[in-house]
Formats: structure tokens, C-alpha cells, sequence
């Protein structure tokens, strides 16, 4: 499925992955993993982030996300995870874009 992974301090990264639970456990860095509903879309997350004091990052909604997160498509319907649509992708790449200044290759000074 087409999902897009959001690492800390990265933009985030279009990238296709098999629809399993051990896959995105993987990906998250851990066995238990949380999933929120945003909008129309699932957020996956390491659900002891804060225990393992990951630093924050992104803030959806108030709820402070720690470390790798992914997002998924939401077929509500077999309640299970699907692809993101396009616009989702369009979407939600824009919304969870870095600033352009915290793009920062390193090495580059600052003018």
C-alpha cells in the first residue's frame, strides 16, 4: 500500500509497503504501536515514544507524535489500513512539510 513515512526532523517520504502489521512495527521502531484517526486518514506511532523520550516529531492536533510516524489510508469499511490517494499524498506531504529553514543540509552555512 501507499503510505507516507514521517521521520524526525525529514520531510515526509512517499513509499510503498506491504499492508502488515509487522511491516509498520518495523517501520515505527516498535513492537506495540498506537493508531489515531486524522481526518481521513490513520496515523501509526510508537506508542511508548514518550516513555522511551523520543524527541517530538510533529504535533497533530494537540497530541505530540515521537519519532517515525506513518500515514495510511482509512478503509473504514474492513477497518483496516489502504492506500493514500493521491490527494491525500498531496495533502498531507504539504501539511507535514518542514519549514524551509529546517532543511538545512548538513554542512550548509547559514548566508
Amino acid at each position: 500500500m501507499y503510505v507516507l513515512i514521517v521521520k524526525n526532523e525529514k520531510n515526509p517520504e512517499l513509499k510503498r509497503i506491504p499492508n502488515r502489521l509487522e511491516t509498520l512495527r518495523k517501520i515505527v521502531g516498535n513492537e506495540y504501536i498506537d493508531v489515531i484517526k486524522y481526518k481521513d486518514v490513520l496515523i501509526v506511532f510508537d506508542e511508548e515514544g514518550y516513555k522511551k523520550l523520543l524527541p517530538i516529531n510533529r504535533t497533530i492536533d494537540g497530541l505530540n507524535i515521537r519519532g517515525t510516524f506513518i500515514i495510511t489510508g482509512n478503509d473504514e469499511k474492513n477497518q483496516d489500513f489502504k492506500d493514500l490517494t493521491k490527494e491525500q499524498i498531496e495533502e498531507y506531504t504539504k501539511k507535514f512539510q518542514l519549514e524551509q529553514e529546517n532543511q538545512m543540509e548538513e554542512g550548509e552555512e547559514l548566508e
